[in-house]
């Protein structure tokens, strides 16, 4: 199957969302479902996006590298105490990245998944990103 824009950026969120390691992953979801009214994605200008695009890069970095380590952890509490530090590890990527903040993050992501202009300004990004690093 050839990945659309779509499951592409799906697949990256996805892989960058802190609901990855999480254990409970319902207290991302509680986090994400916070947002009261949906973002116009036509406020979310161009640096905003480059912001998100960063993030979502770097927090799969870390992600990435965190898998490996959960996975080769000896125990259930190293896991755990893995998990913790990932998911702190993955916050700090992404408020190291100007001008984001987890609550913006989540708001441009959900944006993305209504509009699909806007996820495809998203997957570009991405892509020019990811074939710049």
């Amino acid at each position: 199957m050839t990945p659309t824009p779509k499951t592409t950026f799906a697949g990256l969120c996805a892989a960058a969302a802190f609901a990855a390691l999480l254990v409970a992953p319902q207290e991302a979801t509680a986090q994400a479902s916070g947002i009261e009214a949906p973002v116009d994605a036509g406020s979310i200008d161009e640096t905003e996006l480059t912001a998100f695009a960063r993030a979502t890069i770097s927090m799969s970095e870390v992600r990435e590298t965190y898998i490996e380590r959960i996975a080769a952890a000896g125990t259930e509490a190293e896991q755990e105490a893995l998990v913790e530090e990932g998911n702190a590890a993955m916050l700090a990527a992404l408020e190291e990245e100007p001008g984001m903040t987890m609550e913006r993050y989540f708001e441009i992501n959900e944006a993305a998944q209504q509009d699909a202009g806007l996820n495809e300004r998203i997957v570009m990004m991405l892509q020019e990103l990811s074939a710049d690093g």
